[in-house]
């Protein structure tokens, strides 16, 4: 059975439009999924940074404190003392100075002397504790870059401990501020705006949290299923990445960071996936909506338009195979006011500019149309670069007297002869047309022997030349010149010229100026490159304007006899 246009557009666009909504679906799913999971990334990532922020914030906020009730002669005098009563008494007096919920004495070996909000506690060893023992030690900060941790009855505190000095000098004793981690308004201040609940944990304890609804069965669980990623966090001391899971009873987006180090505490940041892919469901509704609309709108436009684009889509079918057979003479005409007859002017403007297009292709060479061919059609810029490139002048001897005696019609059929069969001899030796100046010609060469080939064109030309002077007697001087010169375009942005230029080209120019009726020249020290030795007439030393030496030149034969050897 042969379908006709008409039922496979139909097929086509009904196929085409199912696949599209297939296809779009899944994109846009995948998208979204991917663009969702890059936001919870972007979000996890921003409240870790906030949450590293308002860690070094608080340690230096501990710090300076400490430092400042250190650096106090009356809190010195009393810790010299070593009395852990005199030692309270002071830190009960600085206390006032800071919002700490630590305040810490000990003495030069590591043993309590106050602990502030219990008198009675003094006489303890410390050096349990990482940072009052690298405090003696004469570290005084944390090389981890998280802050210490302390767990004690009351909580979880991040701590600061710094020396207490004698002079600058003589340690005799340290000193510990810690804020709590465990207050509500920590955690709160964490999740700020923000769809992210924060849950704090220290080994099996809930410190707090900010999920409505979490128990310590659920805290069970969760820990029970993210066990790998709970010790990876607590063992690398390093976030953890995005992950799925259950918590408090949702399904969640979930990651993991440490609180500090010193203690195996971390909290969890979860944001309800439900909440987070809501978006997805409303796109998917709404995809399927507008595809069914699109696929009933397809089939009516299907059938209506087939038997209408069907003929003028067959036209341009068939002028474009014209075209592909080479037949630029076709041209279409529009049956339609719409796209496809907006596609059949276009046809027939397209054709109209190929032909002006293969007309222009005549007055530039083929080393230019290769250029243009190597940018793509992309606009090219002023300039060049060096290439080894043989030149060929040639000149017809005589001509200014001969246009002067004759019609203008016939100097140009002249003219176009003798320029005409030069161009087809260049072409037939692989190379190219530079231009036409009057009744000079410029050709180049490049690529491999180069030299041979031009030598070989200007040998061709004479020869051609000896067969016009049977009827019309004109003789021609060619110069030829081979060497480094500067290829590239000249002139202005709007107006070019591909062309070669430099000493190589100047010398050949004036070799074809110097050369007499008849005569090949080129420089003597050329003969040696080529690879099929030319016959040499005579050589003389000339003189050249721009040139300091004489150069040797070479007279070469043109005859069969000059070819073959």
């Amino acid at each position: 059975m042969t379908f006709s246009i008409r039922r496979k557009l139909f097929v086509l666009l009904a196929g085409l439009t199912a696949v599209v909504l297939t296809g779009v679906l899944a994109q846009v799913t995948s998208s979204l999924s991917a663009a969702i999971l890059q936001k919870v990334r972007f979000d996890f990532g921003q409240t870790e940074r906030v949450f590293q922020r308002a860690q070094w914030l608080r340690y230096e906020s501990l710090r300076d404190a400490a430092a400042l009730i250190g650096e106090n002669p009356s809190f010195k005098a009393n810790v010299s003392l070593d009395d852990p009563a005199s030692v309270y008494q002071a830190v009960s007096d600085m206390a006032l100075m800071t919002r700490a919920e630590i305040l810490i004495v000990t003495d030069a070996e590591g043993r309590l002397l106050a602990w502030f909000g219990d008198e009675e506690r003094h006489g303890e060893d410390l050096t349990d504790r990482e940072s009052i023992v690298r405090v003696l030690r004469g570290d005084e900060r944390p090389n981890a870059g998280l802050p210490e941790l302390w767990h004690t009855a009351d909580g979880l505190f991040q701590v600061a401990t710094v020396p207490v000095l004698i002079n600058y000098e003589t340690l005799i004793g340290t000193l510990t501020l810690g804020a709590s981690l465990s207050r509500a308004d920590v955690a709160s201040e964490l999740k700020g705006e923000s769809e992210i609940d924060i849950t704090f944990l220290a080994g099996q304890e809930l410190l707090v949290t900010t999920a409505e609804g979490l128990t310590v069965t659920h805290i069970d669980s969760f820990r029970a299923e993210a066990a790998p990623l709970v010790a990876g966090v607590i063992a690398d001391l390093q976030t953890s990445d995005v992950f799925e899971g259950s918590f408090a009873g949702r399904e969640v987006f979930a990651f993991l960071s440490p609180l500090g180090f010193g203690v195996p505490a971390y909290y969890v940041a979860t944001a309800i996936k439900s909440r987070e892919l809501g978006l997805i469901t409303q796109m998917r509704d709404s995809i399927f909506v507008t595809g069914a609309l699109s696929l009933v709108i397809t089939v009516v436009l299907a059938l209506g338009l087939g038997r209408r684009l069907t003929q003028p889509i067959l036209d341009l079918v068939g002028g474009m195979n014209q075209v592909t057979e080479g037949d630029l003479s076709v041209t279409l005409r529009p049956t339609t006011k719409d796209e496809i007859g907006l596609l059949t002017s276009t046809f027939n403007d397209m054709i109209v500019n190929l032909r002006e297009r293969l007309q222009l292709m005549k007055y530039v060479g083929s080393h230019t149309v290769d250029m243009i061919q190597q940018t793509d059609g992309v606009d090219v810029p002023l300039g060049g670069s060096r290439h080894e490139l043989a030149v060929l002048f040639t000149d017809i001897r005589g001509f200014t007297p001969f246009s002067e005696k004759r019609e203008p019609e016939e100097v140009i059929t002249m003219l176009n002869r003798y320029l005409g069969f030069q161009a087809e001899i260049v072409q037939q030796t692989q190379g190219s047309v530079d231009k036409f100046v009057g009744d000079e010609m410029m050709a180049l060469f490049t690529g491999v022997q180069a030299l041979d080939r031009a030598v070989d064109c200007a040998q061709k030309i004479m020869r051609r030349v000896e067969v016009e002077h049977a009827s019309d007697p004109r003789p021609i001087h060619i110069g030829i010149n081979c060497g480094p010169a500067i290829l590239g375009n000249m002139g202005a942005q709007n107006r070019m010229d591909y062309t070669a230029i430099g000493v190589t080209v100047n010398l050949g120019a004036r070799l074809m100026q110097v050369a007499g009726p008849g005569q090949l020249l080129l420089p003597a020290a050329l003969l040696e490159q080529l690879r099929t030795p030319a016959r040499v007439l005579s050589c003389e030393a000339m003189a050249f304007k721009g040139l300091s030496e004489k150069i040797e030149v070479a007279d070469v034969a043109y005859d069969e006899e000059a070819q073959d050897g």
